[in-house]
């Protein structure tokens, strides 16, 4: 009996892990995606406005909503971006942010 317990604890130890894991490399896809994104849109003087889309394949699982702004400043932009994907039947999302300038 004492046994079947601790193997049913470490199994439920190990799915977390297992789970957690997942989670985490969604995280990282999904940060890096963005910053991608954001880096993209910096790179050059954007036009102000929203946009949103997929990502191409393998990773169109992410989409993605961009917003730009005027900065304070008349020669910088602020960059918005947001990458959303589902799991586990829920929206998870990660924000970046980023400044164009001329």
């Amino acid at each position: 009996a004492i046994l079947s317990i601790t193997l049913l604890l470490a199994y439920q130890v190990l799915s977390g892990a297992i789970a957690a894991e997942d989670r985490s490399e969604r995280w990282t896809v999904a940060s890096f995606l963005g910053e991608s994104l954001v880096r993209e849109s910096t790179a050059a003087w954007p036009e102000t406005g929203e946009s949103e889309g997929k990502f191409a394949a393998p990773m169109e699982a992410y989409s993605w909503k961009r917003s730009i702004v005027p900065a304070a400043h008349p020669d910088a932009r602020e960059v918005h971006v947001t990458v959303t994907w589902s799991s586990e039947g829920r929206e998870e999302k990660v924000s970046l942010a980023g400044v164009a300038v001329k």
